[in-house]
């Protein structure tokens, strides 16, 4: 008998790599399973742009070392031995590459996010408002994570207050006149600045 636990197909890194390379499909790695990445909505979309242009625009203007990246970069989340494609990453100072166990750099994944920001889809929600949180955590230099509905004006922003006790705090937004607060960084979006883009969208 044939159960579906057999049918899974495992690959190494070096194998995810070499088939993800040659995708027209991203996957994200989980231990040796995989997952395809699902295209996002044009909500979706919009507001993951506006994100990382914004973040882009300011850490530029700050002179920081700090990088603002799309979801084109694969995180390494090394402990869980998972790969993982976020909407948005400000990297913690110079982005550092991702070092395979055969000693290839990987110029597509970053090891250092300080910031992740994931932007919401029915298919993600629940991995991304639960698991992937307490995944990153594991990450050193990890510090911020932040998830924001694409539809409706909600936010909620995880940061470590107190890095020397471990002690992470939370606040959330529904008022589209509120700033999205990058407390890593010290620095503010306007809701309305993202939301603001949906409105050139078909209703």
């Amino acid at each position: 008998m044939i159960t579906a636990e057999s049918t899974i197909k495992y690959y190494t890194i070096a194998g995810y790599f070499e088939m993800e390379d040659a995708s027209e499909v991203r996957h994200e790695f989980h231990d040796g399973t995989l997952k395809e990445m699902a295209g996002g909505i044009l909500p979706h979309n919009v507001i993951k742009l506006r994100l990382a242009g914004k973040l882009d625009q300011t850490l530029e203007k700050m002179k920081t070392p700090h990088m603002a990246l799309n979801s084109d970069t694969k995180v390494r989340i090394e402990a869980h031995n998972r790969f993982i494609y976020p909407d948005v990453i400000i990297s913690d100072g110079t982005p550092e590459y991702y070092t395979t166990p055969e000693g290839k750099l990987r110029r597509d994944t970053i090891v250092n996010p300080m910031v992740v920001i994931e932007v919401l889809s029915e298919d993600t929600r629940s991995f991304d408002k639960g698991e992937k949180y307490e995944l990153y955590c594991t990450v050193p230099g990890f510090r911020e994570y932040i998830l924001v509905e694409p539809e409706a004006v909600w936010a909620k922003t995880y940061f470590l207050q107190e890095p020397e006790n471990n002690l992470w705090r939370h606040e959330i937004l529904t008022d589209r006149n509120a700033d999205l607060v990058i407390h890593s960084l010290d620095l503010k979006i306007p809701l309305n600045d993202l939301y603001a883009a949906l409105e050139k969208l078909p209703k």
